[in-house]
């Protein structure tokens, strides 16, 4: 079967969107044994660095073999690299070497997105066949990966970008890390109401829409009644598991050189994240494939 893909993505920044994604990615190919494809869509590189550490992140950027390079090569040659060449294999500081695989992101990534704009604008696109181009030259390259994976996970930059709506368009599931509060509560609502709804318009049917609270304090009283009425909102599309504000999930971020168990990398937070990992496969296993 072809991968699963799913977009994660919140419209603010600081909620946890690149340490769910990483964890995600680590207790699927670990416990579930599932082949995790990483494609890290930020220019701010968090999920890259996360999961393949700086030295070999930025062996990627000195090769060429990050997203921006893809992009701009279609633009200057008219005709991009292979998708595949900019994939890095088993790149996930765990034992055993899970199967977790990474397309990396760049700074230099808003730039080009910025310089491709501008050069299509002067050349007389219209916004609407700027998008298309940029979702069909994606699912090229998505289209040749594809079949090598059970899940491709989409690290989206915080808000709505040109790259961020393509992958929004081309996923069969969308995940958004929230953090229980009554503004990011309202954000959820616009969301659904009319971005959710934009996309599905453009992408030609739905996407199935799933919410994790994250930052969790269970403390916290505003966290509680809000968590509860996210789910009264959400229904299933709300995640029963609740990732808590916790320093190992904090250090389970920082790359390690020395190789580390699951237990040893996410401590107290390893029995959530595994459980994170077992109820998202029985979400997503529920949404219609493209």
């Amino acid at each position: 079967m072809p991968a699963r893909i799913v977009s994660v993505i919140n419209m603010k920044g600081g909620v946890g969107k690149s340490t769910t994604t990483v964890s995600l990615a680590e207790t699927l190919a670990h416990h579930q044994r599932r082949r995790v494809l990483v494609i890290d869509l930020d220019p701010q590189t968090n999920a890259s660095i996360m999961v393949a550490g700086p030295e070999k992140w930025n062996g990627m950027r000195e090769a060429e073999r990050t997203l921006d390079f893809y992009f701009e090569s279609y633009i200057v040659q008219q005709k991009a690299k292979p998708f595949k060449t900019l994939i890095e294999k088993q790149v996930s500081d765990l034992k055993g070497k899970p199967d977790v695989a990474l397309c990396a992101s760049a700074p230099e990534f808003r730039i080009v997105e910025r310089d491709m704009i501008e050069s299509f604008v002067k050349r007389g696109f219209q916004i609407d066949m700027i998008q298309k181009w940029i979702l069909e030259r994606f699912a090229n390259g998505l289209k040749t990966v594809i079949n090598d994976y059970d899940y491709i996970l989409i690290d989206c930059p915080p808000g709505i970008s040109l790259f961020a709506e393509a992958a929004l368009i081309a996923a069969d599931c969308i995940l958004v890390p929230s953090i229980p509060d009554y503004v990011s509560r309202l954000g959820l609502i616009t969301f659904r109401k009319r971005a959710l709804r934009l996309i599905n318009e453009r992408r030609g049917g739905p996407s199935q829409l799933m919410v994790l609270a994250t930052k969790y304090d269970e403390t916290f009283s505003l966290h509680r009644s809000e968590a509860s009425l996210l789910k009264d909102n959400l229904g299933e599309a709300m995640f029963d598991v609740r990732i808590p504000q916790h320093v190992d999930i904090a250090k389970a971020a920082e790359w390690s050189e020395t190789q580390r168990t699951f237990e040893q990398k996410y401590g107290a937070m390893a029995k959530v994240i595994k459980a994170l990992g077992e109820e998202f496969q029985s979400k997503v296993e529920l949404a219609p494939a493209l």
